[in-house]
C-alpha cells in the first residue's frame, strides 16, 4: 500500500490544501510576517502545482512557530483510526508505505494485533531494508512522523529534492519496492505534488519498468488525458470509484472486500 492524506480526513486530519490555509492562518498571527507576504501566500494557495513551493515559504517565515504546529497537529492522538485502516492493516500485505505525519495506521494495527508494528522513516532506510528482504511486514513513513521526529518532516520543495536526489539508502529502498512489488495507492490524486514527485524520480529511474500499480480515484477526478499518462508513463493502472454523497464510503467498502479475501495470515 502506498497511503496519502486522503486516508486520514475522514479522522479529523486535514488535506494538502487544507493544512497550507492552517498554516497561513497561522502566520497571520505572526506580527514579523509581512501581510503583502500572507497576500502572495494567499494567491497561491488554491493552485496545486505550487504547493510544495507555498510550503517551502511557510516554512521558512513561521520559524520554530512551523514545528510547534505541525507537532500540535499530528503527534497527540487527538483524532482516532476508522474502519479504513481497520481493513488497510487486515488485508495481507509486504508493507505500509505512507507519507502521512499522523500515526493512525500504527494504532489501527496495535488495536487490531495487540502488537507495536515495526515502523520506520525515511531516515532510517538501513533498517526498513533489513525488514524487507527479510519480507517483514513494517510501516515506512516516507515523509517521516511527527510524533518521533517533528524536525524531520518533508513538507517542502526543497525537503523533497534533499530525500529523494541526497538520501541514497533511502533511495535504493524506494527503488527496490517500487520495482519488484505491486503497489495500490490510497488517498492520493494525480494532481498531489508529493505523489507526482516521487512519479517523476521513480520514472527516471526504471522508466516505467516493473509490475504494474494501482490507484483508487474518484470517477470525477479521473481525467482520461491523465489515466492513460500514468498508466504509459508509470504502469499506474487507474480504479475508478463513485463518491455522489461525498463520504467515500466506496473506499471503506473496497477496502473490506480486500480484508475478507486476501486477510493478513501472517498477523494472526
Amino acid at each position: 500500500y502506498f497511503v496519502g492524506a486522503g486516508l486520514s480526513i475522514k479522522s479529523g486530519y486535514p488535506s494538502w490544501s487544507s493544512l497550507l490555509h492552517e498554516l497561513i492562518k497561522l502566520a497571520k498571527t505572526k506580527s514579523w510576517i509581512d501581510k503583502e507576504k500572507i497576500k502572495e501566500f494567499e494567491q497561491l494557495v488554491d493552485d496545486s502545482t505550487k504547493f510544495l513551493f507555498l510550503a517551502e515559504e511557510l516554512k521558512l517565515e513561521l520559524g520554530s512557530s512551523f514545528y510547534d504546529y505541525m507537532e500540535e497537529r499530528f503527534a497527540e492522538n487527538k483524532h482516532n483510526p476508522v474502519d479504513d485502516h481497520k481493513y488497510l492493516v487486515k488485508t495481507n500485505s509486504d508493507l505500509i508505505l505512507t507519507i502521512n505525519y499522523d500515526n493512525l495506521i500504527e494504532r489501527a494495527y496495535i488495536n487490531e494485533y495487540k502488537d507495536i508494528p515495526r515502523t520506520f522513516t525515511y531516515s532510517d532506510p538501513k533498517s526498513a531494508a533489513n525488514n524487507f528482504w527479510k519480507g517483514n511486514f513494517f510501516i515506512l513513513k516516507a515523509h517521516g512522523d511527527a510524533k518521533t521526529d517533528v524536525d524531520g518532516l518533508i513538507l517542502s520543495q526543497r525537503d523533497y529534492r534533499n530525500v529523494l536526489y541526497g538520501a541514497r539508502g533511502y533511495r535504493s529502498l524506494i527503488k527496490s519496492i517500487f520495482t519488484t512489488k505491486s503497489i495500490l495507492f490510497l488517498g492520493v490524486s494525480l494532481t498531489d505534488p508529493e505523489f507526482n514527485q516521487l512519479m517523476d524520480y521513480l520514472h527516471d529511474s526504471y522508466h516505467g519498468g516493473g509490475p504494474t500499480h494501482y490507484i483508487l480515484l474518484e470517477k470525477s477526478k479521473n481525467l482520461k488525458v491523465l489515466e492513460r499518462r500514468y498508466l504509459e508513463d508509470f504502469k499506474i493502472q487507474s480504479i475508478p470509484y463513485s463518491n455522489e454523497n461525498g463520504d467515500y464510503s466506496e473506499i471503506t467498502e473496497f477496502l473490506e472486500i480486500l480484508a475478507t479475501e486476501a486477510p493478513n495470515e501472517k498477523l494472526n
